[in-house]
């Protein structure tokens, strides 16, 4: 299924700018509980549709032929499954919706870390799973617990959603969002840039298979 299953082919939250997705959020998740934090909404009719109906029909068919590919990580990994990526889409809607952040950058991290594959290793066995979380790293102290897809996925989208909202303060949107946000979680000083080059290509392609423009 789409990572956005409310969208119907038009434009989500998951698409809009870092700022208008914090105001979304803000909006929608105005009536949760106090102690279960804002809760990440995806807007149900409100966005507009795409151009036409041609361009609806194109959407369908991108995402019917979207079946059967593939992901390739950013770093090279070890593992003996195969990988159905969108397997997880229901958890990383769960997962966005917990720590307010779209699920479609969480998708696209986790297909330049992993490919989706759970029992991925990297990093000559120090990173491991979904997120590829190291054991120096956000990884740190939970040994084979990281190769459980939901609790694996659920440590990187903590660490991720505090870059997110540290973005969103910035004011940053966009691919520089997706860039920033990345950086300061899973490279550092984005000293290798072509990890965060992976990451803005996947979320392009996910884009793409629903009928959505790139990323500015």
């Amino acid at each position: 299924m789409a990572i956005d299953p409310t969208a119907h082919g038009f434009v989500s939250a998951a698409h809009v700018s870092l700022l208008e997705a914090g105001e979304i959020a803000r909006q929608r998740g105005s009536s949760a509980s106090s102690t279960s934090g804002a809760a990440f909404r995806l807007p149900d009719a409100s966005p507009a549709p795409l151009s036409s109906s041609a361009s609806r029909q194109t959407a369908a068919a991108s995402r019917k032929s979207a079946a059967g590919r593939s992901f390739t990580p950013h770093t090279a990994i070890q593992s003996n499954a195969n990988a159905d990526p969108d397997q997880w889409d229901g958890m990383l809607n769960r997962i966005g919706k917990k720590y307010n952040v779209p699920p479609l950058f969480l998708k696209a991290v986790m297909l330049s870390e992993s490919g989706g594959r759970p029992d991925a290793i990297g990093d000559s066995g120090h990173s491991v799973g979904l997120f590829q979380l190291h054991d120096q790293g956000y990884g740190s102290g939970m040994g084979d617990s990281r190769f459980d897809p939901e609790v694996n996925a659920d440590r990187g989208a903590r660490g991720l959603a505090e870059a997110w909202h540290a973005g969103e303060k910035a004011g940053f949107a966009g691919e520089h969002a997706v860039r920033a946000a990345y950086n300061y979680s899973f490279n550092p000083g984005g000293g290798w840039a072509y990890q965060g080059d992976s990451v803005v290509r996947h979320y392009n392609q996910l884009l793409a298979e629903q009928g959505l423009p790139p990323l500015q």
